[in-house]
């Protein structure tokens, strides 16, 4: 399963996320895609959806400190 990241969330997030999705068993989306989006809902929330159709997966809570 491809991951894409907002390129507003810090790359030092990213593999952490990464395991989190892993961890979940997300599967192929109900329209068919196999690609993952993780958007920055606001400044410690991210939401992972079907990149395709916009289906939210899933929220984490997240901490980013200042200067990430």
């Amino acid at each position: 399963m491809k991951i894409t990241y907002d390129p507003d969330l810090p790359m030092s997030y990213r593999p952490l996320i990464h395991q989190e999705i892993r961890n979940s068993d997300i599967e192929e989306c109900e329209c068919g895609s196999d690609e993952i989006y993780v958007s920055l809902v606001n400044e410690n929330t991210i939401d992972v959806k079907c990149y395709d159709c916009g289906k939210s997966f899933f929220e984490l809570e997240i901490e980013i400190e200042d200067g990430e």
